[in-house]
């Protein structure tokens, strides 16, 4: 097999083989590594001069010595890298001390042998056989390697941070293997014939293998291992240079100084935990106080030092069952945080209690809440308030985001779009609404956002059921004390308003038409008696114009004489427009400054415009009609006195004739009894 694969193959094998012991030091620890290290090292020392070839310009290369004493200065980089300083003095310590252990028990075993050549005359050539100088002399150097190994490492790392880890790790390795070289050929081998070719074979064959074990080293660090960050594969930074060599000293006096830390930092966490708001307690696993701070002796109404070692359900039955003993013995059941809130009836307080469990117990913060949920409780009762009070407004109302996202709606507003609440929160309903209708609401939203200036707009809404409605909207802004913006706004439906208000113009156009147009007098008048408006049949009934009356009352239009019979009738009319509220078909009597004389029939209803009482006035002339009734009256006055006349004339004549029926009855009578005696006498002549 080729000399140069073998070599490969070995590098390959060794570094693998302390790069998976490492990697496996969570599970297996760093024992196995040590042992391979301890082991390698005597192949080391035993085949340091046993293997060799002649390399190109006849140097002398001992591959496997080369390879061995490299991999263990990789590893102790490795784990100084990894572990830090105390591991890898550990290392160090550990390889030396095995070293020392070996080459007794090859002694041992040496003599052994001799022991037995002697024994049956045979001639031994051991491979017990150690030589002390090159393994003594090979030891210091090999301690002064690992030292120096650290120290230069370090000092490119502080000094020279900008450099990259590749060449920080070369530098560190092809400095010490260059070292040693020399130092192991001046020392046992200085005067020597074959001083030259050692030291040249030691250097070419050392500075091959440290390229190489910098290259290994550097893609697992960079590329393999875990914990890729670049701190984790670089020594800390903060690491003294002679750290290797001061570890020890430094060790005790950190862990002098640990106690006096320990001591102090017990102190101040004791005065920290006195000091703050919170109670905490701690419990063993036997429900035994283990400390109380003061302000948990000053929930619990105890001195602390009374509760230490007590039990707490013998300090306090009352807990016995509530929520506080269940949750206690779920957090110590599960080793799993517990946080509640809870109201405890004997103290009459709510807490705020954390549980943090581990395998000696519990620790417990609680806080007393009771202000803080007593006004909780009312804002939630408020905001039970403020939902009813929205609620029971009529119109919708809603309130939105920067975005004109729905953040909250009220019942109505909710009927109103025919929708869910959960179907209107979160969103914009854009998609519900036609186009242009939607630029007018986004429009209108920013304006009221960016400026701050209420907004009151009529604009027209098509909802889900495609019908269009009219709608009022008022849109406010509001800034809470994080700064963040919402618009405020309401929506009144105001189709029906609109078309009542169409009709209702139609109405007073055609009131106004007839108003003006008829020949019934019309007049309006405030409480004040003063014309608000007066049609032009009234204006000529009174001899005026509509100018000159409006704005004016009667007297101050000056249109009547005013006079006792004046002031009596108008108070008769008072009087009963107050009785009953009205005035139907009354017939007035006045005189004009002209001096003619009127008379008019009137009606009087009160009437509102625009919320404003009035009255209407409403006046017929009749004074035609009365002069025409007055002499028809006349005319059948002076009938009745002829009626009578004639009358009397008539009963005259009807006595007359009444005396003259009277003789004629009588003389008929006669003449009918002499009829009858004739023919009586007749009679009897014929008998």
């Amino acid at each position: 097999m080729n000399i140069y694969f073998t070599i490969l193959l070995e590098f390959l094998l060794i570094s693998s083989s302390i790069l998976i012991l490492f990697r496996l030091r969570g599970k297996i620890g760093l024992a196995p590594l040590y042992i391979l290290l301890g082991a390698v090292q005597y192949i080391q020392a035993f085949t340091g001069t046993m293997i060799k070839f002649k390399a190109p310009g006849d140097i002398t290369i001992y591959p496997g010595s080369v390879i061995i004493f490299c991999a263990v200065l990789f590893a102790v980089l490795l784990i100084y890298i990894k572990e830090g300083v105390s591991s890898a003095r550990a290392l160090i310590i550990g390889i030396i001390i095995s070293n020392f252990l070996l080459s007794v028990m090859f002694e041992i075993t040496y003599q052994q042998e001799l022991a037995l050549g002697s024994l049956h005359d045979v001639e031994t050539s051991s491979v017990f056989l150690i030589n002390y100088k090159y393994f003594i002399i090979g030891t210091i150097i090999l301690l002064l390697d690992f030292i120096l190994l650290v120290i230069i490492y370090q000092f490119l790392v502080l000094k020279i941070s900008k450099l990259n880890f590749f060449f920080i790790v070369l530098i560190s390795l092809l400095t010490i293997l260059i070292f040693d070289a020399v130092a192991f050929n001046l020392a046992l081998k200085y005067n020597s014939p074959d001083f030259w070719i050692s030291l040249k074979g030691h250097i070419i064959g050392k500075s091959i293998a440290a390229f190489i074990f910098s290259i290994i080293l550097y893609v697992y660090l960079k590329f393999i291992d875990d914990e890729k960050s670049y701190s984790t594969f670089i020594a800390n930074q903060n690491r003294d240079i002679f750290s290797i060599i001061t570890y020890r000293k430094r060790y005790l006096n950190l862990k002098a100084e640990k106690k006096q830390v320990e001591k102090k930092l017990v102190s101040q966490i004791e005065s920290t935990l006195n000091h703050i708001s919170d109670g905490f307690v701690s419990l063993d696993t036997n429900w035994c106080y283990t400390y109380v701070n003061e302000k948990a002796g000053e929930f619990l109404g105890r001195s602390p030092k009374s509760l230490i070692g007590k039990n707490i359900w013998t300090e306090f039955p009352d807990g016995v069952g509530l929520p506080f003993y269940n949750a206690y013995y779920q957090a110590l059941e599960t080793q799993k945080t517990v946080y509640f809130e809870e109201y405890y009836e004997p103290f009459e307080k709510w807490f705020e209690n954390r549980i943090y469990p581990s395998p000696d117990g519990l620790t417990i913060y609680f806080t007393d809440i009771s202000i803080q949920k007593n006004a909780e409780l009312a804002l939630k009762e408020s905001e039970k308030h403020l939902d009813n009070i929205i609620n029971n407004i009529g119109d919708p109302l809603f309130v939105k985001d920067e975005k004109s996202q729905f953040l909250l709606v009220n019942d109505s507003c909710c009927s109103f779009f025919n929708l869910s609440r959960d179907e209107i929160i979160g969103k914009t309903l854009a998609e519900d609404i036609p186009q242009e209708e939607m630029e007018i609401f986004f429009k209108i939203d920013k304006q009221v956002i960016n400026t701050g200036v209420e907004n009151t707009n009529e604009e027209n809404l098509t909802v889900r059921d495609g019908k269009t409605r009219r709608i009022s909207t008022k849109k406010t802004r509001f800034i809470d004390s994080r700064g963040n913006k919402f618009l405020i706004g309401t929506i009144r439906d105001i189709t029906e308003r609109i078309k009542a208000e169409k009709s209702l113009k139609e109405s007073e156009e055609k009131f106004s038409k007839v108003f003006q147009s008829s020949q019934v007098g019309f007049s309006i008048v405030n409480m004040d008696q003063v014309t608000t408006d007066i049609n032009e049949a009234m204006a000529k009934l009174v001899e005026s114009t509509r100018e000159h009356l409006i704005g004016k009352t009667i007297e101050e239009a000056g249109v009547h004489i005013i006079d006792d019979a004046y002031h009596e009738q108008n108070n008769r009319l008072i009087e009963k427009m107050k009785k009953n509220g009205y005035l139907r078909n009354e017939t007035i009597d006045k005189t004009l400054i002209s001096g003619r004389k009127f008379s008019s029939l009137i009606s009087v209803e009160p009437i509102e415009i625009k919320g404003v009482p009035h009255i209407l006035t409403t006046a017929i002339d009749i004074t035609d009609k009365k002069i025409v009734e007055e002499e028809l009256e006349k005319h059948r006055n002076n009938l009745e006195e002829l009626v009578k006349l004639r009358t009397e004339e008539i009963e005259a004549k009807n006595l007359e004739l009444q005396r003259i029926n009277k003789l004629f009855v009588g003389r008929e009578l006669k003449m009918k009894e002499l009829k009858r005696i004739i023919k009586e006498l007749q009679l009897k002549n014929e008998n």
